[in-house]
């Protein structure tokens, strides 16, 4: 083996090494750097009793068992990145299609749903179709400003897989590339 090829080989390994395994409640595995922490209805409480006193990680805290109390969600945060940027997990049972031709109606749609909610007009940053993960029936991304929070993007992958949507977010306040980058390294390692 040549010198090059093995100087190679450790840096991929020690690329692999900082990242994560997850397992999801919705019976898929994923990559993430290393610092994520992975919530759901059972760990959040014990998390937030025996977490830090940083006021800013309180309040995420405190929305996210709010949000885990109304919705079937998994949520991942990053405290040591930032502690307001997240990724959020969910599935719905639903089938249909998705392509290039109804892919920016769609966003759109999405859009117009979140500004009802969220009572902000915003404008779509990105909306196109995407390859990853490779087994899906179809994939996109989508990225806007918040419709719910001043200062915050949102960066979506939705994605079609044995007639159940999964649709995984990005909300993020500050180092949005690096998210978005988790965000697709994440979905490109999605394993059922």
């Amino acid at each position: 083996m040549s010198y090059y090829f093995k100087i190679l080989f450790f840096l991929l390994f020690c690329l692999n090494c900082q990242a994560k395994e997850f397992k999801s409640k919705f019976n898929f595995s994923f990559n993430l750097p290393d610092g994520y922490q992975l919530f759901s209805q059972n760990n959040l409480y014990d998390v937030y009793n025996h977490s830090n006193n940083d006021p800013t990680i309180k309040k995420q805290l405190s929305l996210a068992k709010q949000r885990l109390k109304n919705q079937d969600v998994e949520l991942l945060y990053n405290f040591s990145s930032d502690p307001l940027n997240n990724i959020t997990i969910l599935m719905f049972d639903e089938d249909y299609e998705m392509n290039e031709k109804k892919v920016l109606k769609f966003c759109k749609k999405i859009l117009k749903l979140e500004k009802k909610v969220g009572k902000r007009k915003v404008k779509l940053n990105e909306c196109r179709m995407h390859t990853n993960p490779k087994f899906a029936d179809w994939s996109m991304y989508r990225e806007n400003e918040s419709s719910f929070m001043e200062g915050a993007t949102t960066q979506q992958i939705i994605f079609m897989y044995n007639q159940k949507e999964y649709v995984i977010t990005s909300g993020c306040w500050k180092k949005c590339d690096q998210t978005k980058n988790e965000l697709l390294e994440m979905v490109d390692s999605i394993k059922f």
